[in-house]
This record gives C-alpha cells, structure tokens and sequence, in this order.
C-alpha cells in the first residue's frame, strides 16, 4: 500500500515516542566532560607555572622579564643579581642553564612571557578568589572585603586593625 493509499483509508501509523520523552537527557556525561575539561585547564596552568619560572629562582617573575640569548628565562631580581656577582667576582655573567654569556646588551626583555604571566589566574589572599596576577594587587589593597584594615590614626598610635 501507498503513502496516500493509507492517508485515504485515515490509517497512519503513529510512532510511539513515550519511551523518547520519558529518557533523561545525557547531562552527566556533559558535567564529566567539564570536571575533564577544568582538570585539564589546571594541569596546563601548572605546565605553564614551570615554563614560565625564573630559571634561577624558580618562582613566576612579577615584575620584568629577561631571556639569555638561548631563551632561558630569568626574573629580574635575579638577572641582576647574577650581573652584580659576577663583578663582584670580576668574571663574566653566565646563564645557570647553557652558561651562555649575559650582560645588559645581550639580555633582552621577553614581553610577551610578561604578558602571559600577567593572565595566569592566582588566588587572593583573604578571599581565595581566583583572579588574573595583573589584578591581583589592586584587588587585595583596595577591593577585597576581607583585607585587614587598619586606622587611619594609626600613624601616630592607634592599634586598632579590622578585616
């Protein structure tokens, strides 16, 4: 029988879709695949915290950041550091890692690990809120709500500190 063989005797199959309507849509499977998704943005935040590090100190630079001719990365605390020790020692500077020669000319400033370094995410320290290492400063002296407060006469005495 045809299609409109069947419209005209007005016997058209419905399909059941009860057990359609009465499934559960997969959203466990999505919340699984987020929690995978957040667990892997955090191991590519850490992975990026050991690239990023000063090759000497080994923490994430906050200020500027300098590279040896070879890419080596070094905060700039401890770039100068190794600058005045070696005259102190009347020897030339090195990188730790390829001992490399480094000096003012040679060292260059690397902006765009800067600026990366900027965007890492870091906790507040009163909040815990996450926030970009570039706010961070601004949000811990003047907008957290759980910073200590101290007086404003506390310049000539007054002890009284709040949160």
């Amino acid at each position: 029988m045809s299609r409109s063989e069947e419209e005209a005797e007005g016997s058209i199959q419905v399909e059941d879709t009860s057990e359609k309507e009465n499934m559960e849509p997969p959203l466990k499977k999505a919340k699984i695949k987020n929690e995978k998704r957040i667990d892997r943005l955090g191991k590519l935040e850490a992975r990026l915290n050991d690239i990023l590090s000063c090759t000497v100190c080994l923490d994430l630079p906050t200020k500027s950041v300098f590279q040896c001719r070879n890419g080596h990365l070094m905060c700039a605390s401890c770039f100068t550091h190794l600058l005045a020790d070696s005259r102190l020692k009347n020897e030339p500077s090195t990188c730790p890692n390829c001992r490399t020669e480094i000096n003012r000319n040679i060292c260059c400033r690397n902006l765009a690990v800067e600026k990366a370094i900027s965007e890492l995410p870091t906790e507040c320290l009163y909040c815990n809120q996450e926030l970009p290492r570039s706010c961070l400063r601004n949000h811990e002296e003047r907008e957290c709500l759980n910073r200590p407060v101290y007086c404003k006469f506390k310049r000539i005495g007054c002890l009284w500190g709040g949160p």
